[in-house]
Protein backbone atom coordinates (compact mmCIF):
# COMPACT_ATOMS: atom_id res chain seq x y z
CA UNK A 1 0.00 0.00 0.00
CA UNK A 2 2.86 2.26 0.96
CA UNK A 3 4.45 2.42 -2.60
CA UNK A 4 1.26 2.82 -4.12
CA UNK A 5 0.72 5.52 -2.00
CA UNK A 6 3.74 7.01 -3.23
CA UNK A 7 3.69 6.54 -6.65
CA UNK A 8 -0.11 8.17 -6.40
CA UNK A 9 1.84 11.57 -4.39
CA UNK A 10 4.23 11.87 -7.30
CA UNK A 11 1.38 11.45 -9.99
CA UNK A 12 -0.98 14.28 -8.63
CA UNK A 13 2.22 16.40 -8.18
CA UNK A 14 2.79 15.85 -11.90
CA UNK A 15 -1.06 16.85 -12.25
CA UNK A 16 -1.31 14.34 -15.50
CA UNK A 17 -4.82 13.60 -15.79
CA UNK A 18 -4.48 10.36 -17.61
CA UNK A 19 -2.08 9.32 -14.81
CA UNK A 20 -3.84 9.63 -11.87
CA UNK A 21 -7.29 8.41 -13.24
CA UNK A 22 -4.95 5.01 -14.07
CA UNK A 23 -3.55 5.17 -10.31
CA UNK A 24 -7.03 5.28 -9.34
CA UNK A 25 -8.30 2.44 -11.34
CA UNK A 26 -5.83 0.26 -9.19
CA UNK A 27 -7.72 -1.89 -7.12
CA UNK A 28 -5.61 -0.50 -4.22
CA UNK A 29 -7.28 2.39 -4.86
CA UNK A 30 -10.76 1.05 -3.34
CA UNK A 31 -8.70 1.32 -0.04
CA UNK A 32 -8.75 4.94 -0.25
CA UNK A 33 -10.64 7.45 2.05
CA UNK A 34 -13.77 9.16 0.37
CA UNK A 35 -11.78 12.68 0.80
CA UNK A 36 -8.16 11.86 -0.68
CA UNK A 37 -10.40 9.76 -3.66
CA UNK A 38 -12.11 13.28 -4.11
CA UNK A 39 -8.80 15.00 -4.24
CA UNK A 40 -7.13 13.35 -6.62
CA UNK A 41 -10.34 13.26 -8.90
CA UNK A 42 -9.95 16.91 -8.57
CA UNK A 43 -6.65 17.17 -8.86
CA UNK A 44 -7.27 15.15 -12.43
CA UNK A 45 -10.38 17.69 -13.58
CA UNK A 46 -8.04 21.03 -13.07
CA UNK A 47 -5.25 19.38 -15.00
CA UNK A 48 -2.04 21.22 -15.45
CA UNK A 49 -2.80 24.60 -14.66
CA UNK A 50 -4.94 23.82 -11.93
CA UNK A 51 -3.38 24.95 -7.83
CA UNK A 52 -4.92 22.29 -5.59
CA UNK A 53 -2.19 20.75 -3.41
CA UNK A 54 -2.40 17.15 -2.80
CA UNK A 55 -2.66 17.65 1.00
CA UNK A 56 -5.12 14.93 1.98
CA UNK A 57 -3.42 12.60 0.19
CA UNK A 58 0.29 13.20 1.24
CA UNK A 59 -1.36 13.14 4.93
CA UNK A 60 -2.78 9.69 4.13
CA UNK A 61 0.18 8.84 3.29
CA UNK A 62 2.66 9.74 6.28
CA UNK A 63 -0.32 8.43 8.47
CA UNK A 64 0.23 5.51 6.93
CA UNK A 65 4.21 5.30 7.03
CA UNK A 66 3.84 6.08 10.79
CA UNK A 67 1.32 3.64 11.80
CA UNK A 68 3.18 0.63 10.14
CA UNK A 69 6.23 2.45 11.62
CA UNK A 70 4.84 2.29 15.28
CA UNK A 71 3.95 -1.11 14.73
CA UNK A 72 5.70 -3.82 17.38
CA UNK A 73 7.44 -6.52 14.79
CA UNK A 74 7.27 -8.92 17.88
CA UNK A 75 3.11 -8.77 18.11
CA UNK A 76 3.27 -9.28 13.88
CA UNK A 77 2.76 -13.30 12.67
CA UNK A 78 5.36 -14.34 10.48
CA UNK A 79 5.57 -17.28 7.80
CA UNK A 80 9.30 -18.76 6.90
CA UNK A 81 9.79 -19.32 3.17
CA UNK A 82 9.13 -22.72 3.81
CA UNK A 83 5.59 -22.46 4.80
CA UNK A 84 6.09 -22.84 8.61
CA UNK A 85 5.00 -20.21 11.09
CA UNK A 86 7.83 -18.72 12.85
CA UNK A 87 7.69 -17.03 16.13
CA UNK A 88 9.00 -13.29 15.21
CA UNK A 89 8.69 -11.18 12.18
CA UNK A 90 11.62 -11.07 10.33
CA UNK A 91 13.62 -7.84 11.16
CA UNK A 92 13.34 -6.85 7.19
CA UNK A 93 9.26 -6.62 7.47
CA UNK A 94 9.53 -2.46 8.18
CA UNK A 95 13.29 -1.63 7.46
CA UNK A 96 11.97 0.39 4.28
CA UNK A 97 9.33 2.02 6.23
CA UNK A 98 11.63 4.16 9.28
Amino acid sequence: MLAFLDVLCRVLATRNREDIRRQLRHPLARSLPPAVRAEALAIARSGPDGHLAPTRTLRFYYQSIQLLSSTDERDLPSVSFDGHRTRRAPATVFAGVR
